[in-house]
C-alpha cells in the first residue's frame, strides 16, 4: 500500500500528475480522496473528469473541508488529491453513497445491511457524513447495529458555513447535501489500527442538564447554561464567544465514553446553541485545552500508531481544533502521524469513530486510522519526536493549577457529600434518622397515591424493642447501645435483600420504621416474621437475649402519610398489648 498526493491548480499540471500515479505498478484499483476547502466546483469536476480519463478503474470520494491535510500539514491549498495504491491483487476499495431521510433511517439501515452482505471481506470502513443534514445519532446506532463487530469505523462531517452548505461526492455522482458516503476497504491482507485524540481535560464540579432542546442547551443545575462560563471564566457574551468558548468546552458521559461538545453561540437570554444535542440529564463537565497537555495525548496516539507500522494513514480532524490552534499551526498536532506514514484528511464539522463497538459522533477530536498490507515489517519502532512536547515531570504552569482546582473541588465535593450525608443519617445505628425516613415515606406516598397496589404498593414496618429500658437500667446504656446497632445492621442487611429500593429508619430511642416499596402487606408481614425470628436468636454478653414487636400496614388509595404510619403504629400496640415479641397487621378501615 502506497500513497501520493498532490494540489490542483490547473488541469494541465494535474494531468501530468495522474499520468504518473497510472504508470505506478498496482496490483487492485486505485483508492483516490479529493478534499476541497473552497475549490471552484468546476475545478472539482475537472479534477474527477482527468481521474476518469487516465485511471478509469480507480474509485474515488470527496467532501467539502474546513482545510486539507497536504504533506503532513493543514494547507491553505483549496483541493488537495490523495492517491491509494494497493500492492495486494485482492484489495479492493468500494464507495457507496447512501441517501439518508431527515427523520426516518429505515431505508438507510435496509442499504447498509443489503450492501455488507453482498460485499465480502471488508475489513474496514471510512464514512463521511453531512451531518448537519442528517439525524446522525440515528445514523451512527445503524452502523453499529449492522456493521458486523470488530470492522474498524471512522471518519468525520463535510464542512459547511455560511458561504456554502457541506457536500459530498464520488465517482459516477454529483454533488450531494445530504447523506454519507461508506468508503468499504478490504482484502485478504488489509489490517488497520486506529484511535482517537481529545486532551482536553475536565475542569470543575460535574453539572446536570437541567433544561435542553434539540441543540439549544438552556439550563445547568437549574440556572442559565451561559452563566457557567460569565461567573467562573469571565467570558463576554458577544460575537467571540465561539473562539472563547472552544477553549472550555463540554465533556459529556455518554454510556462509558466522553464526548466533548462545544458552544457554537448564546442568546440573550443565556441559552447556549451547542455543536449537537446534549439530552436532558446528562450530568457534565467543563473542560479546559491547554496546547501542551494536548499534545502529550497526541504523543501517546502517535507512537501506538507507530508500533502498528501502518502504510497509509487517514486523519480526520476537527475544524475547531484548527481554530484552536489557529489555522496552519494545528500542523503541530499533525506533523508527529506523518513522520509514521504519509496522511491524508481534511478538518471536519464533527467526527465519527467506532470504539469497543460504540458508535458515535464526537467534537472537537482528532482521528487517526492506520492501514497497512500484509504483516508488519521486522525491526525496531521508531520513537516518534515532538520538540515542544512536554512530559508529566515538566508539567506546565497552567496544567499544575487545574490540578489543583480538580483536587480542591473534588474534596469540597466529597466534604459536602460526608455532611450530606450525615445530615440523614442516625450516628448511633448508621440507618436514616427519623426526619429523613419520614420524607422518604412522604415522597413514596405522595407519588403512587393513586392506586397503591402492585409495584406501585407502600408498606411499613414499625419495630419496637421489647423491654429494653430494662436493658439500659439494668446493664448500663453501653450494652444498650451494643443491641441497637447490632439489631440495626440485621434490620438492615434483611431489608436491603427483600428489596433494594426499600429504606431503613431509626424512629425513635429503640423504634425503627421500615418503608418497603412495591410489597404488600401480607409480604411484609412475612418478612417481618422472618426478622423477628432473627433477633430472638441474638445472643448478647450481658443481656443474653432480647425479643422486638412488630406493626405492619400497607398504604390504601388515597391515604397520607400520616395516617399510615398512625395504622402502622396501631399495629405495633395491638402486637405490643398481646404479649410483645409478635407482628400485628394493620386492619382497613
Amino acid at each position: 500500500m502506497k500513497q501520493y498526493q498532490t494540489v490542483y491548480h490547473d488541469k494541465d499540471s494535474f494531468r501530468a500528475v495522474v499520468s504518473e500515479w497510472q504508470s505506478l505498478p498496482a496490483s487492485a484499483p486505485a483508492l483516490i480522496h479529493l478534499f476541497s476547502d473552497g475549490a471552484d466546483p468546476a475545478d472539482i469536476s475537472a479534477a474527477c473528469g482527468i481521474i476518469d480519463e487516465l485511471m478509469p478503474d480507480a474509485v474515488y470520494v470527496g467532501a467539502s473541508a474546513s482545510g486539507c491535510l497536504y504533506d503532513g500539514k493543514v494547507s491553505a491549498e483549496k483541493l488537495v488529491v490523495s492517491c491509494m495504491l494497493f500492492e495486494k491483487p485482492d484489495s479492493f476499495a468500494q464507495v457507496c453513497f447512501f441517501p439518508v431521510d431527515s427523520e426516518d433511517v429505515s431505508s438507510f439501515r435496509l442499504s447498509v445491511r443489503e450492501t455488507l452482505q453482498r460485499i465480502t471481506n471488508v475489513k474496514a470502513i471510512e464514512v463521511i457524513a453531512t451531518i448537519d443534514t442528517i439525524p446522525i445519532r440515528d445514523v451512527c446506532k445503524v452502523i453499529q447495529e449492522e456493521v458486523p463487530e470488530g470492522i474498524p469505523v471512522w471518519g468525520g462531517g463535510a464542512f459547511g458555513d455560511n458561504q456554502f452548505r457541506a457536500f459530498l461526492f464520488r465517482k459516477g455522482s454529483g454533488f450531494q447535501s445530504a447523506g454519507i458516503m461508506m468508503t468499504l476497504i478490504g482484502g485478504s491482507d488489509i489490517h488497520v489500527h486506529y484511535a482517537y485524540v481529545s486532551g482536553w481535560k475536565p475542569l470543575g464540579y460535574p453539572l446536570k442538564v437541567t433544561r435542553a432542546e434539540g441543540y439549544v442547551l438552556h439550563e445547568l443545575d437549574g440556572q442559565p447554561a451561559y452563566q457557567i462560563y460569565q461567573h467562573y471564566l469571565r467570558i463576554p457574551n458577544d460575537e467571540h464567544i465561539f473562539y472563547n468558548a472552544l477553549e472550555f468546552p463540554f465533556a459529556v458521559q455518554h454510556g462509558n465514553r466522553t464526548l466533548l461538545r462545544h458552544a457554537m453561540s448564546c442568546d440573550s437570554q443565556g441559552a447556549l446553541t451547542m455543536s449537537t444535542r446534549i439530552p436532558e440529564g446528562s450530568v457534565l463537565h467543563v473542560t479546559y485545552g491547554d496546547p501542551e497537555t494536548i499534545m502529550q495525548d497526541v504523543m501517546q496516539c502517535a507512537q501506538s500508531i507507530a508500533e502498528f507500522k501502518p502504510e497509509v494513514i487517514s486523519v480526520f480532524d476537527c475544524f475547531g481544533r484548527k481554530t484552536f490552534w489557529g489555522g496552519t499551526e494545528a500542523t503541530r498536532e499533525i506533523t508527529p502521524f506523518h513522520q509514521i506514514a504519509p496522511t491524508y484528511g481534511f478538518c471536519t464539522a464533527g467526527e465519527l469513530i467506532r470504539w469497543e463497538n460504540d458508535m458515535d459522533h464526537h467534537n472537537l477530536t482528532l482521528i487517526i486510522a492506520g492501514m497497512r498490507e500484509g504483516d508488519a515489517p521486522e525491526g525496531t519502532t521508531a520513537v516518534v519526536h515532538q520538540e515542544t512536547a512536554n512530559n508529566e515531570s515538566t508539567m506546565t504552569l497552567i496544567n499544575r493549577l487545574v490540578n489543583f482546582i480538580n483536587t480542591a473541588t473534588a474534596e469540597v465535593m466529597e466534604a459536602n457529600a460526608t455532611l450530606s450525608l450525615m445530615a440523614i443519617t442516625d450516628q448511633l445505628t448508621k440507618l436514616y434518622n427519623r426526619g429523613e425516613i419520614q420524607r422518604r415515606i412522604t415522597e413514596r406516598i405522595e407519588e403512587k397515591k393513586t392506586s397503591p397496589d402492585g409495584v406501585d404498593a407502600t408498606s411499613l414496618v414499625m419495630i419496637d424493642l421489647d423491654d429494653f429500658k430494662h436493658i439500659n437500667d439494668t446493664y448500663g446504656h453501653q450494652e444498650g447501645d451494643q443491641v441497637l446497632m447490632r439489631i440495626s445492621q440485621l434490620i438492615h442487611e434483611a431489608t436491603a435483600k427483600l428489596n433494594i429500593n426499600a429504606a431503613d429508619g431509626r424512629w425513635g430511642g429503640e423504634e425503627f420504621m421500615l418503608m418497603l416499596p412495591g410489597v404488600t402487606q401480607e409480604t411484609a408481614a412475612g418478612f417481618a416474621e422472618e426478622v423477628r425470628r432473627a433477633i430472638e436468636k441474638l445472643q448478647f454478653e450481658k443481656c443474653g437475649k432480647v425479643s422486638a414487636s412488630f406493626g405492619v400496614a400497607q398504604a390504601m388509595p388515597a391515604e397520607d402519610a400520616d395516617p399510615l404510619v398512625v395504622r402502622a403504629d396501631t399495629a405495633l400496640y395491638k402486637a405490643k398489648a398481646s404479649g410483645k415479641n409478635t407482628v400485628c397487621q394493620a386492619k382497613e378501615e
